[in-house]
């Protein structure tokens, strides 16, 4: 196996990232020859970067296009600036929300931050049980799981626990008219186990030698979308496959790249243990940033349009765009300070680039990057994903009949997926992830005003729980924060210009992200990947962020890309004579 494919490996057995381990604790290696390096971009990818070559002794200084560190992290929460939410203690994720155990990196980090963490639970699980172990998680058990979360799919409402019974008839409690001889040919056909029986052959080909199997793994099914692979590897029918999509959050990637989904079936499963930090996973970004002490490094506002090596003084430089010029009040509120020196003014030895590549389509670089790189920067694919976030004055959904605790509710209704608030159980206020879409579903959203998604994803929710009860859906509606009256809401609209008890955020239609996370077409991962980490301009110009890692879409990835880049940087010299 190719080093670059080492992100397909578990972390005990990654050589490399148990030596990136010991960096973070550590250190890099100190230079002997300080280097004056730029950083285009303050997320994770860019401040893990910067931190590692600032320790070792290099001059570093970041560029970021908007106001505020962590890129992709990104909580929703009151400020003096402005009010998201009723109760000033309620926050939301717009991106990252849940951290999986066996990321290790990430969990070094937020150790040495001393931030705390709690359970994100995946699974609905016993409400007592969950306040006992969040008072005493050092003696109390882990929670029991109850599956009290919901399916509402072809107009059928089964609560999951119904669902996973043994010998459950899938098509009598949600329609999706499997074939009598697909029913004979399984024990079970609920969509998880469908999907098993076709994945864990190829797990366990992968267990025998992963070294050696991987890169088999990705010849024969490179090219395959998941669809694909589901067609031509199985016997089931559309009817089965479609419940699969639905059910294990796959339609909308059905046409993506088989192997992209295999790696994450990984990791988002029912076994996982995922935790959320406490307080908003911003809180990861902020402190990072303090703790290093990254304000004398960092211009904000800036956004880059032009890369270029000067051909007088053969130095990196860059042009830029100044978003919104500022009063050194409003960076110093945020905890920042305004760089009195113009960035364009700045020469460096080498750069990081950390935005991801659907951002980079818009900075005119020169010389140009070789030909491979490019095609990797035009043609590597990112998804959408839209959050839909409601507040509500009462837990609802903890109470009878419901009796909800953490876990999400699939339907297909366009919210598609929802997530119940895995902290402050058994309080009064509570924030729901009311719709979670990915890909085309999230574009359905993203054709709305804000405001028109909240009235829609309200009204779902309130079907998808009492479908046959037009006053309970009422009474769930009522409990929101926001108005859903549609006159009422727009005179309040009007009148007070905003809404309070919700927030939206959107990735694609989001200016500095251009998209959620890179997910591979068919094909990229072997056609691309190489190319994406690949150092450009003699080994002036290194490339990190989520996007350059195979942990797509997870803070670990880009924790691994800076580390990465920071090595780079720090054991190269690059070729300052020949910078293509």
């Amino acid at each position: 196996m190719e080093n670059y494919l080492h992100g397909l490996l578990d972390e005990d057995n990654d050589p490399i990232i148990q030596q990136y381990l010991k960096y973070i604790d550590e250190g890099i290696p100190k230079t002997t020859k300080p280097k004056n390096v730029l950083i285009i971009g303050a997320g994770m990818a860019g401040m893990v970067s910067a931190a590692m070559l600032k320790q070792a002794g290099h001059n570093v200084t970041i560029v970021e296009a908007n106001t505020r560190v962590g890129g992709r992290i990104k909580t929703f929460r009151n400020t003096k600036e402005k009010q998201y939410f009723e109760d000033d203690s309620s926050y939301g994720e717009a991106g990252a929300m849940r951290i999986p155990t066996i990321h290790q990196m990430v969990f070094k980090y937020i150790s040495q931050l001393n931030l705390k963490t709690e359970p994100f639970y995946y699974v609905s699980v016993d409400k007592a049980q969950a306040i006992a172990y969040h008072n005493n998680p050092q003696t109390a058990p882990i929670p029991d799981r109850t599956r009290n979360s919901v399916f509402y799919v072809n107009y059928r409402h089964v609560v999951q626990s119904e669902y996973f019974k043994p010998g459950a008839n899938i098509n009598e409690l949600l329609d999706y008219n499997l074939e009598t001889s697909e029913q004979n040919l399984y024990e079970n056909q609920r969509a998880d186990v469908l999907l098993a029986n076709v994945l864990n052959p190829l797990k366990a080909f992968i267990a025998q030698d992963p070294l050696k199997n991987w890169p088999l793994l990705i010849e024969r099914y490179g090219e395959y979308s998941m669809r694909r692979f589901l067609v031509e590897q199985t016997l089931y029918s559309d009817n089965a496959i479609e419940m699969i999509g639905v059910l294990q959050n796959l339609e909308s990637r059905m046409a993506y790249d088989f192997l992209q989904s295999f790696i994450e079936s990984n990791i988002i499963k029912d076994s996982t243990q995922f935790v959320q930090i406490v307080g908003g996973t911003d809180l990861l970004t902020t402190e990072f940033f303090k703790a290093h002490d990254l304000k004398d490094n960092t211009y904000f506002d800036c956004r880059v349009t032009d890369l270029f090596i000067d051909k007088t003084t053969n130095k990196v430089k860059i042009k830029t765009h100044v978003e919104v010029e500022r009063s050194h009040e409003f960076y110093e509120k945020k905890g920042y300070e305004k760089m009195e020196t113009p960035i364009e003014d700045r020469e460096f030895d080498e750069v990081i680039v950390t935005i991801p590549f659907s951002a980079l389509r818009h900075v005119y670089i020169t010389p140009g990057f070789a030909q491979l790189k490019r095609k990797a920067i035009r043609e590597l694919h990112y998804d959408s994903a839209t959050k839909i976030l409601i507040e509500f004055r009462e837990r609802w959904w903890e109470q009878a009949p419901y009796n909800i605790v953490g876990g999400g509710t699939i339907t297909d209704l366009s919210n598609r997926f929802v997530y119940y608030p895995s902290m402050d159980i058994g309080t009064k206020y509570g924030v729901i992830l009311a719709a979670y879409c990915w890909s085309d579903e999230a574009s359905r959203w993203d054709s709305m005003d804000d405001d028109e998604r909240y009235f829609y994803a309200l009204k779902n929710l309130a079907i998808m729980h009492a479908p046959n009860d037009p006053a309970e859906q009422e009474r769930i509606k009522s409990l929101a924060v926001m108005t859903i009256d549609k006159e009422k809401r727009e005179v309040e609209l009007t009148s007070k210009n905003r809404v309070i008890g919700a927030a939206t955020q959107s990735w694609m239609r989001d200016p500095y992200a251009f998209g959620e996370a890179a997910i591979f077409n068919p094909g990229q991962l072997h056609l691309l990947q190489k190319h994406i980490i690949s150092t450009e301009w003699g080994g002036r110009a290194h490339f990190a962020g989520e996007h350059t890692s195979l942990k797509h879409a997870w803070i670990e990835g880009a924790i691994e890309s800076g580390i990465r880049t920071a090595l780079e940087v720090n054991e190269t010299t690059g070729n300052l004579n020949n910078p293509k």
